[in-house]
């Protein structure tokens, strides 16, 4: 006895499974994703405490280059005919390490990916249910 092609198909197609099997492993997947989003929160917080740092870092080398050490170094070269070249020798050595510092700070900002473990495993799960629903619905 012979099948009908559209029968044959039916034969092939996957079955969903029970209503009560579908909410479980629905739980269980939410449950996992929940996990993943709170270590993901954790790194996040990580990076940005060491962010908040480094942007303290570069504001602090910004005013001790208009303030203390150039006073002081002012005081010790004040007698010399090239105070002015030493007061800005100093100035650039800080501005450029505050720059630099600035630079890493906005690379790492930049490359950071809040969530992105999480964003992965969303998008593939609904990959996986899209592909499971077009082929049940066949």
């Amino acid at each position: 006895m012979s099948l009908s092609s559209s029968a044959k198909a039916a034969a092939h197609r996957p079955q969903l499974p029970a209503a009560g099997e579908v909410i479980g492993l629905f739980t269980e997947s939410v449950a996992h994703r929940a996990e993943l989003a709170a270590l993901e929160l954790e790194e996040a917080r990580g990076h940005a405490v060491i962010s908040s740092v480094m942007a303290c870092v570069a504001l602090v080398l910004v005013l001790l280059t208009g303030m203390g050490f150039t006073v002081f170094v002012a005081g010790a070269v004040w007698e010399s005919p090239h105070r002015t070249l030493w007061l800005g020798v100093l100035c650039a050595a800080y501005l450029m390490a505050a720059v630099a510092v600035s630079l890493v700070l906005t690379r790492r900002l930049r490359s950071w990916r809040p969530m992105g473990e999480t964003q992965g495993q969303l998008q593939r799960d609904y990959q996986c249910l899209s592909q499971l629903f077009r082929q049940a619905s066949r």
